[in-house]
């Protein structure tokens, strides 16, 4: 029906979504009085005026509409890429919430992969590791039933790149580091590449499972195919083997984050 309507009445929304682009745009957030327009906006019929509202509700800090945030996240009826903002801005603003937590994790079931992606990504960064975020990861790859023993079920690379990432940072099982493992060894190089350093930054922050890692990468695939003659995943493992043969010692969180690859940057890049 909402779409119906926008594309009935276009001309009625097209100088609103003009006007809170522009705010977007702006070099400084508006600094008030704008509450009643972001109200109408998050109200439009046009997918577009509310994505751009969305957004404009993390420009302005406005924490009086911070729960429209998790609304519009657990909406499965908003647009996907409103959904997938929504937990984007959550994760930026630093909404380390109870409210916020159960959204991003019922976000784990969106049917859109962004949604996933960034649901995933933000409560990495937000939460601090807990068993039933380890156990909603593992849902997300194996299914209900999975242990990190079974193959993986997640048919996205993107968003089993983004739960290694997550796992590196929130889990603390073996079940957590057995499906790092079976991650490390995924068809996609860049899931590898994602698994490898998870694996090293799991155990870093889970020494007794160290001689396990340090198995899981020393058997990893380190070629990884394209048409590039530089194999970003097989220096990334490089890296981190080397930082594995050191011992537990050698393992610095703060070093293995940078080799984490960015979904908003060229996969390519030469690591210097």
């Amino acid at each position: 029906m909402r779409a119906l309507v926008a594309v009935l009445s276009r001309h009625r929304w097209k100088g609103h979504l003009a006007e809170v682009e522009r705010l977007l745009a702006a070099e400084t957030p508006p600094a008030g009085g704008i509450g009643a327009k972001l109200d109408a906006w998050l109200a439009s019929p046009a997918w577009e005026v509310r994505n751009a509202a969305v957004k404009l509700i993390a420009r302005c800090r406005d924490q009086e509409r911070y729960a429209r945030l998790l609304r519009t996240l657990m909406d499965r009826s908003e647009a996907g890429i409103v959904r997938r903002n929504a937990a984007q801005c959550i994760g930026r603003l630093g909404l380390a919430t109870a409210p916020a937590r159960d959204a991003l994790l019922a976000a784990l079931s969106d049917p859109y992969w962004e949604v996933q992606v960034e649901a995933i990504a933000a409560l990495a960064k937000l939460f601090p590791p807990a068993e039933d975020l380890e156990l909603a990861l593992l849902h997300l790859l194996f299914g209900p039933q999975g242990d990190g023993r079974r193959c993986v079920r997640e048919p996205n690379f993107e968003v089993r790149m983004a739960a290694a990432f997550a796992m590196a940072h929130l889990g603390s099982s073996l079940a957590a580091c057995r499906a790092l493992a079976a991650l490390s060894g995924d068809d996609s190089w860049l899931v590898r590449s994602q698994a490898v350093v998870a694996l090293a930054h799991f155990a870093a922050r889970n020494p007794q499972f160290f001689h396990e890692v340090r198995h899981s990468l020393e058997t990893a695939d380190r070629i990884s195919e394209g048409a590039v003659s530089y194999f970003v995943h097989r220096d990334i493992l490089g890296r981190v083997l080397r930082a594995v043969q050191q011992g537990p010692e050698g393992l610095l969180i703060e070093g293995l984050r940078a080799l984490y690859l960015d979904p908003h940057a060229g996969w390519n890049q030469v690591r210097r």
